[in-house]
C-alpha cells in the first residue's frame, strides 16, 4: 500500500471551511489544497482576462500571487473587467485589484506591481511557478514567451476578440515543447486590439476562467490540460475545437533556449 504524503504545512480549520468545495473533489483533497498553498502564480495583465483569472485563483488556495500591470483603470474598462468600479477610474489596475483580491481572500499573499513586464523587470517573476499571460498584444505575448522560456516556466496564454477566444498552455519548463512563437511569429497586430475590434462582455470571463483552471490543473497534475494545443471558442456559434501546436525546427526563440 502507497504511503499517503506527509505535508509540511497545515490548513487552518477556517481555511478547511473556506476551501470545503475543493477538499470533497476527489482531483484535489485536502493534499490538493496543502499543494496549492505553496504555490505562486503570476499574473501578467488585469484586463478583460486577468481581472476573472486573478479572482478565480485567489479564492482557490493558491498561497501566492503577483499582478503586474501598468495601466490605470478607464470607463470603457467597466463592460468586461470585473474587478473594477466606476469610483476606481484614473486608479492603477494593480492597486485596484490589490484592494479586491484582499476583500475576497485577507489571507492570500499577493504581491502588485505597477509596471510593464520588461527585461529589466524580468526578476518579479523568477520565483514563480506558473506565469499566466493576460495581455491583449502579439508584441507583449512574445516577449513573455521568451521570458517564460529564459527562466524554464509553464506559460498559460489566452486571448478574447469579438465573439472569439484562444487558450493554450505551454510547457516551457521542459525541453522540446512547442513556444508561443512556434505558433505565432511576427504579427503586425498594431490594429488588432478590442478597443478597436470590440470584445464581447462574457468571452473575456469564458476565457479568464479556462486559464485559472489549467493553471490550477497542472499544478495538481490531473486531468488532461492544454499543453502543446490551442482550445479555439466561438461563443456566437458556441463552437470549441482543440488543435495540436506542433514544435516549429526554424523558431528563433525557443530553439535558442533549449
Amino acid at each position: 500500500m502507497k504511503a499517503k504524503k506527509i505535508n509540511k504545512l497545515q490548513l487552518s480549520n477556517d481555511e478547511l471551511l473556506r476551501y470545503n468545495k475543493h477538499a470533497l473533489l476527489e482531483e484535489i483533497e485536502t493534499d490538493g489544497l496543502e499543494t496549492l498553498s505553496q504555490k505562486h502564480i503570476a499574473i501578467v495583465g488585469l484586463g478583460g482576462l486577468g481581472c476573472p483569472i486573478a479572482q478565480y485563483l485567489s479564492t482557490s488556495g493558491i498561497g501566492e500571487i503577483t499582478l503586474i500591470d501598468n495601466d490605470r483603470v478607464e470607463e470603457t474598462n467597466l463592460q468586461r473587467q470585473i474587478l473594477y468600479t466606476e469610483a476606481d477610474i484614473g486608479d492603477f489596475k494593480t492597486d485596484v485589484a490589490y484592494k479586491r483580491l484582499k476583500v475576497l481572500n485577507v489571507n492570500i499573499n499577493i504581491n502588485s506591481f505597477n509596471v510593464r513586464l520588461t527585461d529589466e523587470s524580468i526578476n518579479l517573476i523568477k520565483n514563480v511557478d506558473i506565469i499566466i499571460d493576460a495581455t491583449d498584444n502579439f508584441k507583449s505575448r512574445s516577449s513573455i514567451n521568451r521570458m517564460s522560456l529564459i527562466l524554464k516556466k509553464p506559460l498559460i496564454m489566452g486571448a478574447a476578440i469579438k465573439m472569439q477566444g484562444q487558450v493554450a498552455v505551454f510547457r516551457n519548463d521542459l525541453y522540446g515543447k512547442p513556444c508561443y512563437n512556434c505558433l505565432y511569429d511576427d504579427i503586425d497586430d498594431e490594429s488588432n486590439s478590442c478597443m478597436d475590434l470590440g470584445v464581447l462582455s462574457t468571452l473575456t470571463g469564458v476565457i479568464g476562467s479556462l486559464q485559472a483552471t489549467e493553471a490550477i490543473k497542472i499544478l495538481l497534475g490531473f486531468g488532461e490540460s492544454l499543453e502543446s494545443k490551442l482550445l479555439l471558442v466561438d461563443l456566437k456559434h458556441m463552437g470549441f475545437r482543440t488543435v495540436k501546436i506542433s514544435k516549429d525546427k526554424k523558431c528563433k526563440i525557443c530553439n535558442q533556449n533549449d
